[in-house]
């Protein structure tokens, strides 16, 4: 579970690379795919990202993340003073690649692992920003959307169709 936390909270906080990553496993070219971060200028920075299972070695969690689309959203302003606020996420949409919109799964009716890994997350998200970090957290039932299948995954958000073509680096090829 901490190795998990860890990697989500690498992808959660990744900023822009300057550099190729040399030899990367199959976990490494997952994060990096998944993980969209979009400057928007004055309007801040936008950091998506999809927890899916070819960014986890724990064969107990691939399952459940290919049974759930687990999205993390981040909006950030910098104001010119150089301090950051953090935006409250609303309005977030998941659809497959036929434009099928998926079913968002209810907060009591989330997976107790599921809970735990946002959870841990969320707390270690505020010890590193002062208590001011935000991250949107929602869970769906992947539908058609399978990771290491031919299909796509869209999210929408604030006027944006952020979309990842399956299968993810990392897959098994088949």
């Amino acid at each position: 579970m901490r190795v998990l936390v860890s990697v989500l909270l690498a992808v959660l906080l990744a900023t822009p690379a300057n550099a190729r990553l040399w030899k990367p496993t199959p976990e490494q070219l997952a994060a990096d795919y998944v993980t969209i971060n979009h400057n928007k200028g004055a309007e801040g920075r936008v950091l998506l990202a999809w927890m899916a299972s070819p960014l986890v070695a724990a064969p107990t969690m691939k399952p459940l993340l290919d049974k759930f689309v687990v999205i993390s959203i981040v909006h950030t302003r910098a104001a010119a003073d150089g301090s950051v606020t953090w935006d409250r996420i609303e309005g977030v949409q998941l659809s497959d690649g036929d434009g099928h919109a998926l079913k968002q799964v209810a907060s009591d009716a989330i997976p107790p692992t599921l809970v735990g890994l946002m959870a841990a997350s969320d707390a270690t998200m505020k010890q590193g920003t002062q208590g001011k970090g935000i991250v949107a957290w929602s869970v769906w039932e992947a539908g058609s959307v399978t990771a290491c299948q031919k299909g796509k995954l869209v999210v929408s958000y604030e006027g944006e169709a952020y979309s990842f073509d399956t299968p993810l680096p990392g897959c098994p090829k088949s």
